[in-house]
Order: C-alpha cells, then sequence, then structure tokens
C-alpha cells in the first residue's frame, strides 16, 4: 500500500473515531429498560461533576476534544507518528474495558455475553483505531532508513526502559528489596512511575516489535531505493 493511500486511512480512520465517539458505547439497565449512552455524553456528564472532581472528570472531555483534533491533523498534516499517538487513546480505553470485562469472570460465554452489552461506538473505535496504529506502524517500519530511523530507536529504548522500570516499581519487587522502608511519599512516587511506565510500555511494546518486523522484511528493498535516490544523475553528454 502506497503511503498516499495510507495518509487516506489515517484520516478516514481519525474520522470514525470521532463520530464514534457520539455512537452508543454501552447498553446499560435501569429499572429494567435498556439504554445506550455515547462516550460523549458520558464525558459531558462527568464534566458536569467538575467541582467535585476536578481532573478526573474532565479527562474524558479532553479525550473527545483530541478526536476532533485528530480529524483535522490527519486530513491536513498526514503525520503517521502523529496518528499512532493520537489513536493509542481510544485503542488503549478499548483494551482497558475489555480488560476490565475479563477481570469480572473468567468464563469466557460470560465474557462474550458482556462484550455483547458494547455498543457500536465501542465496537468502531477499537477497530479503526488498531487499524490506525497497524497502518502507522507499517509506514514507519517501511521507511525505517529513509525518515524513522531515529524514532524507532528511541522509542524502542523507551519501551526497554518502561519495562525495566515496571519490573522494578512492581508492588511485590519494590517491596521485597532488603533494608527498604516505604514512606506515603515514596509509595505515591513508586505508584505513578508503576503507572506510567505500565502506559508506555503498553502503547509501544507491540507496535515497536512489528515496526521492527517490518524492517527487517523490507530492508533489501528500503536500501535500494535510497541507492537509487542518492545516485548521480546520468547527464547526457555530445561529442564534438
Amino acid at each position: 500500500m502506497k503511503e498516499k493511500n495510507i495518509s487516506v486511512l489515517q484520516g478516514v480512520c481519525a474520522t470514525v473515531v470521532f463520530v464514534a465517539y457520539f455512537l452508543p458505547w454501552a447498553q446499560v439497565s435501569i429499572l429494567g429498560s435498556d439504554s445506550s449512552i455515547s462516550f460523549a455524553a458520558a464525558a459531558y456528564q462527568l464534566a458536569s461533576l467538575a467541582d467535585k472532581m476536578p481532573l478526573a472528570s474532565l479527562i474524558p472531555l479532553g479525550i473527545v476534544t483530541l478526536g476532533g483534533i485528530n480529524v483535522l491533523w490527519q486530513w491536513l498534516l498526514k503525520t503517521n507518528v502523529g496518528a499512532f499517538y493520537m489513536n493509542s487513546i481510544p485503542l488503549f480505553i478499548c483494551v482497558l474495558e475489555l480488560v476490565i470485562l475479563g477481570s469480572t469472570t473468567k468464563d469466557v460465554e460470560r465474557f462474550l455475553d458482556l462484550v455483547k452489552h458494547l455498543g457500536i461506538g465501542f465496537h468502531l473505535a477499537f477497530i479503526a483505531s488498531l487499524v490506525s496504529c497497524i497502518a502507522a506502524w507499517t509506514v514507519i517500519g517501511y521507511r525505517f532508513l529513509a525518515h524513522y530511523k531515529e524514532y524507532v530507536i528511541a522509542a524502542s529504548l523507551l519501551t526497554g526502559a518502561c519495562l525495566f522500570l515496571r519490573m522494578g516499581t512492581e508492588p511485590a519487587t519494590a517491596g521485597s528489596i532488603e533494608g527498604f522502608m516505604p514512606t506515603a511519599e515514596t509509595e505515591k512516587m513508586r505508584s505513578w512511575l508503576y503507572l506510567i511506565s505500565s502506559l508506555l510500555l503498553f502503547i509501544h511494546l507491540p507496535f515497536v516489535i512489528y515496526g521492527w518486523i517490518v524492517f527487517a522484511v523490507t530492508s533489501g528493498k528500503q536500501q535500494r531505493l535510497l541507492e537509487q535516490n542518492s545516485a548521480p544523475e546520468k547527464t547526457n553528454t555530445k561529442t564534438v
């Protein structure tokens, strides 16, 4: 697939994700009657509680706003790295929701029954964000030598650092260090480091691996294209 086509695909995915925020996200049952609620509606309701939960209540509304910004970004600027990070947000939300549902039951049939209560908005957001991230890293891996070498290396180092940081800040690991007596402040810092490293690891690890695989498969073709583009143009000269 040509990068021009992928740029159009990123614009379509960004648009689908943004529209999905306003479609039914989950089916809820209230007093025996079934109704649905969209992500945007839930975000607006939480925003009304800003006086009680100043930050947490505004985060969902900010996510919807970023979704709108991403639509303009992808249609106008067409940046694959930007598409990856912007659509990592709805992808993370969808995966987190599936993990939460999965943690409530160990029965596969029960889990599938719970998934049936997720609305069309959830499914569209999940599929579109996943396609967007995969498409972004397809281009990133394919154009590693020409444009994305520094980014891929930096993302790989960040992923490795987050993996070791997460392992070192796990509650069981941190609590087993001999002579270490955690205080309230150090425990709070450990929790934040664990949360941030886990989030960054989740976002980058599968796609960094995929990007390196794409690069390994296409490295020969990339090298040939670079050599062709860097070769001096031949000029026709006439002998007098």
